[in-house]
C-alpha cells in the first residue's frame, strides 16, 4: 500500500492511492494452501487534519487492474507530490512471499470487480473494500487513484493508514497434501475455517499494510 499527497490549494492536500492485492501460497502441516483477499478496511487516524464526507471520492464499483495496465499508466501520468517525510512504513502484501502451485482457480486475465464504501468520522475515516458476488477474491491493483482530499486544519499535519483485514475476509483458494480427499463437506469447512483463523494470526494481524506520513 502507498499513500501520496499533492498539493491542490492552500490547507488542502489530495490524497492518491495505490494498493496491490495478489494471492499467497503458504506451507502448511505437510502441505500448502493458496489464499486471498475478499476484502479489508483502509483506515486514516488524522491529526491536524480532517476529511469530510464530500471530500471522500474513492467509492461505487470499480475494478482492479494489472501489472502491466498498471505500468502504462505510471509511464504516462507525471504526479507532483507535496512534500512529506514517511515516518514508518511496513508492507505485508499478499504474494510477496511463497511459492506458486500449479493450479489456480483464478483468471489473471480477468479484471476483478469490487465496490468501496466509505464510513467514519471526519478524522478517522475509513474504506470498505468487499469483492462483488461471484468474484473469487480481490486479486490485482489500483494505482493512483484518487482517495480523498485532506483539510489541514494546522501544520504539521499527521496521518496513519492501515489496511486491515478480519476473518471473513480471508478465502483459501486451493489447498494441497492437507486431508484426505474423502472427508465431509462439514469436516472440510471446520478444517478451512480453522486455517483461515491461523492464517488470520500469523500474517494479517494487526494489519496488512501501515504507513505514517507527515506534512509540514
Amino acid at each position: 500500500m502507498k499513500l501520496q499527497g499533492t498539493p491542490v490549494q492552500p490547507g488542502q492536500i489530495d490524497l492518491y492511492l495505490t494498493i496491490n492485492f495478489n494471492e499467497q501460497c503458504e506451507p502448511l502441516i505437510g502441505g500448502h494452501v493458496k489464499f486471498g483477499l475478499k476484502g479489508g478496511e483502509l483506515k486514516l487516524r488524522l491529526k491536524n487534519g480532517s476529511i469530510p464526507y464530500e471530500f471522500r471520492e474513492l467509492s461505487g464499483s470499480l475494478k482492479l487492474s494489472h501489472r502491466q495496465q498498471e505500468q502504462d499508466s505510471q509511464d504516462n501520468q507525471a504526479q507532483k507530490t507535496v512534500e512529506s517525510s514517511v515516518i514508518q512504513s511496513e508492507d505485508n502484501s499478499l504474494g510477496k512471499r511463497g511459492t506458486e502451485l500449479t493450479e489456480d482457480k483464478t483468471n489473471p486475465s480477468q479484471l476483478v470487480a469490487f465496490q468501496v464504501t466509505t464510513k467514519g468520522s471526519q478524522q478517522n475515516p475509513a474504506w470498505v473494500f468487499e469483492v462483488e458476488t461471484g468474484e473469487p477474491i480481490l486479486n490485482g491493483s489500483i494505482n493512483n487513484v484518487k482517495l480523498a482530499t485532506l483539510k489541514a486544519i494546522a501544520l504539521p499535519c499527521y496521518i496513519e493508514a492501515t489496511f486491515e483485514v478480519s476473518l471473513k475476509d480471508v478465502y483459501l483458494t486451493q489447498t494441497q497434501g492437507l486431508w484426505s480427499p474423502n472427508i465431509s463437506r462439514n469436516q472440510l469447512a471446520v478444517l478451512e475455517r480453522g486455517i483461515a483463523q491461523l492464517l488470520l494470526k500469523r500474517k494479517l494481524k494487526p494489519y496488512l499494510s501501515r504507513q505514517q506520513l507527515r506534512y509540514d
